[in-house]
């Protein structure tokens, strides 16, 4: 059997390979060079998480003993040195994408964002300037990350507004009084809407349009979750399973059209779950239960195989 590396050789025989690429092929091959970019961007993702965890515990557990400047003044001077720096590295700002300018760019921006949470989390915590109305600190928040996102086109920040965001949905639901499940599940599907609404309205704009997929995962997830769950907890046949149905309807053909795979996953998971519910519902039995599970979940990944080997060979 030939190796790898007779392979690379035919190949630049044949000048189907360059000398440059082969060379830097062939070193892969021979562990000479090894690619460490995704351990280091996780670790400095790790790392950046863990020191805005390590801090906001420094300050819930010192406070009373160290005092609130002691927290306070390096929290602020980290802050901003943080966004000085990106204002003073990045690239002009661009509707279109802009690449970072380092490697770590991205994560200083990040540790800006979360400490600035932090920040804010901390001053309720002590003075209580918003008492009841503290869910606009999340919308602040919220505000100042998109807006963070779009000038230095990251996409970390920008998840962190769409998960903020999120939460700002929740507190504010939670503070009109609305307590029962449908409520509930009213406030997620009015937020996986406004996400799928900023990002509409983003792409009809031109602004970023790199971003609509980050906008439309979230949407997606949250919609076909929250309808999904709906009809799970249902005693009977519920409109909340017509919502399922045509939600993952939509969010497959949309997948489909647009090649993007994982919005097709999503789809079919949901609409397998949803109508798998009601056809179990009215089963004979646990042996004609487990053969529909066994023959359908085995039907549905065979087919999700073979579209992905059509998408991709279209792409």
């Amino acid at each position: 059997m030939r190796t790898t590396r007779e392979y690379l050789d035919t190949w630049l025989s044949a000048g189907r390979l360059s000398p440059a690429r082969h060379d830097a092929i062939a070193a892969i091959v021979s562990r000479h060079r090894i690619s460490l970019f995704v351990e280091l961007n996780a670790l400095l993702y790790l790392g950046v998480l863990a020191f805005a965890g390590g801090l906001a515990w420094t300050a819930r557990t010192y406070s009373d003993q160290w005092g609130d400047l002691a927290i306070l003044v390096p929290a602020t001077t980290l802050v901003a040195g943080c966004f000085a720096w990106a204002f003073a590295k990045a690239l002009p700002y661009s509707s279109e994408r802009v690449g970072s300018p380092s490697l770590v760019f991205d994560y200083v921006l990040y540790l800006g964002c979360l400490v600035l949470g932090v920040e804010f989390g901390y001053a309720e915590y002590r003075f209580e300037f918003l008492r009841d109305q503290w869910d606009y600190y999340l919308l602040a928040s919220a505000i100042v990350y998109f807006a963070a996102a779009y000038r230095f086109d990251n996409r970390f920040v920008l998840s962190l507004g769409i998960a903020t965001l999120g939460g700002w949905f929740g507190v504010r639901f939670t503070r009109l009084h609305w307590f029962g499940d449908d409520s509930a599940r009213l406030m997620a599907l009015m937020y996986g809407m406004a996400v799928a609404g900023i990002a509409m309205a983003t792409w009809q704009l031109r602004i970023k349009r790199h971003f609509l997929d980050a906008y439309l995962q979230v949407a997606a997830l949250v919609v076909l979750s929250t309808l999904t769950w709906s009809v799970l907890e249902s005693d009977g046949l519920s409109p909340w399973l017509l919502g399922a149905v045509a939600a993952a309807a939509l969010c497959i053909a949309g997948g489909v059209h647009f090649r993007r795979f994982s919005f097709v996953v999503y789809g079919a998971f949901a609409g397998y779950v949803s109508l798998s519910r009601e056809l179990l519902r009215h089963s004979a039995g646990v042996e004609t239960a487990f053969l529909y599970i066994v023959v359908s979940a085995g039907l549905m990944v065979v087919g999700l195989v073979t579209l992905a080997r059509r998408m991709e060979r279209r792409s």
